[in-house]
């Protein structure tokens, strides 16, 4: 049994990277990615195939200090992936474990940073986690912009909210055991 973790570390980045990171998203829609589930296609931009280099250098440096963070709970992780996300009003995404199909789980840990504030930019969006054993009551995170939240995504259930008003913008990224698994260092051509 693995005990629940949320690590939240707040203002990770400027309020500027922030509305910068955003602007990039909604001015770059033919990066967006297509994917098998419909919650998540058209609406994320993979880092692979982003070739600004200042958007790599927040995402590196966020890498190294979740990585430091995680480090103190024992695990030893390298960067997986990483995407800037967009939720549209009316969005959703249903429980879930970081888990892929037909492929040994890896990816232990996730962190998901807020570049927009839940009440503030948009409302609903909430990180919720399904009760289970360690968590009996489950667990509801309310989104502060700029913060980072960390959790074992392949542990524990999880699922976003609805959106109900504006529009979420996170950068979400995963952590595997594996270093097998690690994410390029370049873009893609």
């Amino acid at each position: 049994m693995v005990d629940f973790n949320l690590i939240q570390i707040p203002e990770v980045i400027t309020e500027q990277e922030a509305k910068d990171l955003i602007y990039f998203h909604k001015t770059h829609k033919h990066l967006c990615s297509g994917d098998n589930n419909a919650q998540y296609d058209g609406r994320k931009i993979q880092l692979e195939n982003i070739r600004t280099q200042w958007i790599r250098e927040i995402v590196r440096r966020l890498e190294y200090m979740i990585i430091s963070e995680v480090a103190q709970y024992g695990s030893k992780v390298f960067p997986e992936q990483s995407e800037i996300m967009c939720q549209p009003i009316g969005s959703e995404i249903t429980p879930h474990t970081d888990v892929y199909d037909n492929v040994v789980p890896k990816s232990e840990w996730a962190a998901v940073l807020y570049l927009n504030g839940s009440g503030t930019d948009y409302k609903g969006g909430n990180l919720r986690f399904t009760p289970c054993e360690m968590i009996p009551m489950g667990f509801e995170y309310v989104p502060q912009a700029r913060e980072i939240v960390v959790f074992q995504g392949m542990e524990f259930e999880h699922s976003v909210t609805k959106v109900y008003h504006g529009d979420r913008y996170t950068l979400p990224m995963w952590f595997t055991t594996d270093f097998k698994d690690i994410r390029p260092e370049f873009p893609n051509p």
